[in-house]
């Protein structure tokens, strides 16, 4: 439960209701078995049981203050009371710890638990048992995150989901800048990503067009495929699917500002829509980006490259352009020999140019 008024302040309330309410049950069972069957043992079972839920019912209150310019941790159970105060100059991070049962490997046997992490490397627990649900201490911890302004903050998991995306792109995250430089006025860096010593990307960017605040993505796709329209399960699925491609090349979230409610446009040119599927967050700002000077590079690389269901190892992998906060990527899974690398420098060039960035000659 959050708490945002006074502006200054944050506050999250952590009320432990269900096991304060199973407590109440089982102590209530435990003296109606008494009264009506003497039954001792019901009577201890029951007892047991719901003091043992009431041990664990910890009430927490974290309250971030900028003018205190510190955040202070409230935690009250039926063995007193603790308040800890941490300055907002000893916290570098906020973070959710995972406990999992020995016998479970999936995320149901997890239990999790919201931790500050001091500029000392030191985890300091804000409540003291672990209890399920990740998706909401994965918030409060970017909400923190947030108010303090912590660098990363953008890039913090919200649900179980993207953690597991994040997971997966810190795989990749072994950079290797193999070529830079600037073409008709706009500067590029090429990087390959790796994992295990192995390539699994090669990614173009330039920094001379941003979007702040939103995010075109162009992917290739198998000539013809069909797009997924808009709303229902599907199209549900099929953005977690773009999420994890994402997470594969390496992208994070802050590439990608406000993705859960993204949607698929089309650029109404028929050579186009067969070849790439378009995601943004803005159907208005997506149209704009795609003029015929979007359009024509990328047709251009489908006619020479195009996505087969069943690839040779010699041809290119999949091509994603992205519109960025940071700036424009132009990426394919893989390597490419250097007659392709200069192909996707002229792209890349290319869609910039497309928008006015670059340096004009």
């Amino acid at each position: 439960m959050y708490d945002q008024t006074p502006s200054n302040q944050l506050v999250i309330k952590d009320r432990p209701f269900l096991s304060l309410t199973i407590a109440v049950i089982m102590i209530i069972l435990a003296f109606v078995s008494f009264l009506f069957s003497n039954d001792y043992f019901a009577l201890f079972i029951f007892l047991f049981i719901g003091l043992v839920f009431l041990a664990v019912s910890q009430s927490t209150t974290i309250v971030a203050d900028q003018i205190k310019r510190s955040v202070t941790i409230s935690n009250r159970s039926i063995f007193g009371s603790k308040e800890v105060e941490v300055p907002f100059g000893h916290i570098a991070d906020f973070d959710v710890e995972t406990s999992r049962t020995r016998s479970s490997h999936r995320n149901r046997g997890a239990n999790y638990r919201l931790i500050l992490i001091k500029t000392n490397g030191e985890r300091m627990p804000m409540r003291s048992v672990f209890t399920s649900g990740y998706n909401t201490k994965a918030r409060q911890a970017r909400e923190l995150c947030q108010f303090l302004n912590l660098p990363g903050w953008q890039d913090k998991a919200t649900n179980i989901f993207q953690a597991a995306v994040q997971s997966q792109a810190k795989l990749t995250q072994q950079l290797d800048t193999v070529d830079h430089g600037t073409t008709s006025g706009v500067k590029w860096t090429i990087e390959v990503s790796s994992m295990s010593g192995k390539p699994v990307s090669t990614r173009w960017f330039s920094p001379d067009f941003t979007c702040p605040g939103k995010f075109v993505l162009i992917a290739q796709k198998p000539v013809g495929t069909l797009n997924i329209p808009g709303g229902g399960l599907i199209s549900n699925l099929a953005l977690q699917v773009y999420r994890h491609m994402l997470g594969i090349y390496g992208f994070l979230p802050s590439d990608t500002p406000g993705f859960d409610p993204a949607g698929i446009i089309t650029a109404q040119d028929t050579d186009f829509d067969q070849n790439f599927t378009v995601l943004c967050n803005d159907p208005g700002f997506g149209q704009s980006i795609l003029n015929q000077w979007t359009i024509i590079p990328c047709k251009n690389w489908a006619d020479r490259n195009p996505l087969k269901t069943i690839s040779r190892s010699e041809q290119p992998g999949q091509l994603v352009v992205l519109f960025s906060p940071r700036g424009v990527h132009v990426a394919v899974m893989g390597t490419l020999p250097r007659i392709q690398t200069d192909d996707l420098i002229n792209l890349g060039v290319d869609v910039v140019k497309a928008h006015g960035g670059g340096i004009r000659q």
